[in-house]
């Protein structure tokens, strides 16, 4: 593998990350931080490896991973504020755990992401559904394998370079999207709630289950916990009090006593106040489906939040599409700190590079503190859709 001296880009890192420190107190730097959520394959696709070879193979794993921190760097030149790798093997957690098939990139598909086929079809499957033992259970104890193997080639070749991974499912009602299918899990919270909350207890034990054999396996800091409820936000706010929130917010009890963060790709402006007030989360990854101005609003002084650029825009080969999108987040959410610039969701794999580049540049150029009004040349553009869709 080709050498790399991750210890000569400290100095960068370090500004990178004193300018996020100041955003994160709600105070305004130099400018709002630009850190753009980057995986694995979107690295592949650009380096030229297909995801059969990079989920296929923890050497290419790794060389993707190294390779994108050093273009991140040299070349997109977003505000990167940690430099280190990942074992990988997309969102599949609950296929292991449940032993659902699970279709992987092959040799006919060699682009196709890691999914999981449902399989749950019936009550009967609820009921016969059981919480692993990660002591015994194959595919646990395979991924765990599988995860040491990658760390050891890191440490061969990159030392102490941080490793980050760790076998967990979503909370309940993310889990259960994968376990049934979204279509079947939104018919059946309304025709079968008792039912349905059989299931999440069983979930929330999986998930406590599996968290606290991964803090024993990896030796990990306790005390942090990220959930990624995606499935929940297409839930009005009486529907998700009853089916999201009581679970949640026991993880967030039981795991996030030092600090709690929250991914959802879906709608949480109506649930913005659960979110600050009863689950107290600091950091929040927001989604395109949200009014930035909204959130903005309620999430001031409580919750810093990144994301909801419409990663859309990037496919439409129109530079001022992207500055729309740069100048609406920016203006909005980034007066007095607590917002740092990104894409809502993934960056996927077939977003062009360049385009990429030029978003970072341009979020760079407006997002100068203090924000004024006279630095955004799309505002009236940006206002007028959204009268229209008021």
């Amino acid at each position: 593998m080709e050498p790399f001296n991750y210890e000569k880009y400290n100095s960068l890192i370090e500004e990178n990350r004193r300018r996020l420190e100041r955003v994160q107190k709600f105070e305004e730097p130099d400018r709002v931080p630009v850190i753009i959520g980057l995986g694995g394959p979107y690295y592949a696709k650009i380096f030229g490896y297909t995801f059969k070879e990079y989920y296929g193979k923890l050497r290419v794993m790794l060389d993707v991973q190294i390779k994108g921190i050093k273009w991140r760097i040299n070349w997109l030149r977003d505000d990167i504020s940690y430099i280190g790798v990942s074992f990988d093997v997309g969102s599949i957690a609950e296929g292991i755990v449940f032993n659902c098939e699970i279709k992987m990139p092959d040799d006919e598909n060699p682009w196709r992401s890691p999914w999981i086929i449902p399989c749950i079809k019936s009550l009967e499957d609820i009921d016969n559904l059981e919480v692993p033992d990660p002591y015994e259970h194959k595919g646990i104890r395979e991924y765990y394998r599988r995860f040491e193997e990658f760390k050891r080639l890191v440490r061969e070749n990159y030392g102490d370079l941080p490793v980050g991974g760790g076998l967990g499912i979503h909370p309940p009602v993310s889990a259960a999207g994968s376990l049934l299918g979204t279509s079947r899990l939104y018919f059946w919270l309304l025709k079968y709630p008792n039912e349905m909350h059989k299931l999440f207890r069983k979930l929330e034990e999986t998930f406590k289950v599996l968290r606290e054999y991964y803090y024993e396996v990896t030796g990990a800091e306790r005390g942090y916990l990220g959930l990624a409820d995606d499935h929940s936000g297409y839930l009005n706010r009486r529907m998700y009090e009853r089916f999201t929130l009581p679970y949640n917010l026991s993880l967030y009890e039981a795991f996030g006593t030092k600090d709690r963060s929250l991914h959802m790709d879906s709608h949480m402006e109506h649930i913005a106040d659960i979110i600050t007030d009863v689950y107290k989360v600091r950091s929040v990854d927001v989604g395109v489906e949200n009014d930035i101005r909204v959130l903005a609003e309620k999430f001031r002084g409580k919750a810093i939040f990144n994301g909801n650029a419409n990663w859309r825009a990037l496919l439409e080969n129109s530079f001022e599409a992207i500055e729309i999108e740069v100048e609406r987040c920016i203006y909005y959410a980034a007066p007095g700190g607590g917002y740092i610039f990104d894409n809502g969701g993934e960056t996927y794999a077939n977003i062009p590079p360049e385009m990429l580049k030029y978003e970072v540049e341009y979020a760079k150029k407006v997002g100068k503190y203090p924000i004024k009004r006279g630095n955004f040349k799309h505002l009236d553009v940006i206002e007028r859709e959204k009268r229209k869709h008021s």
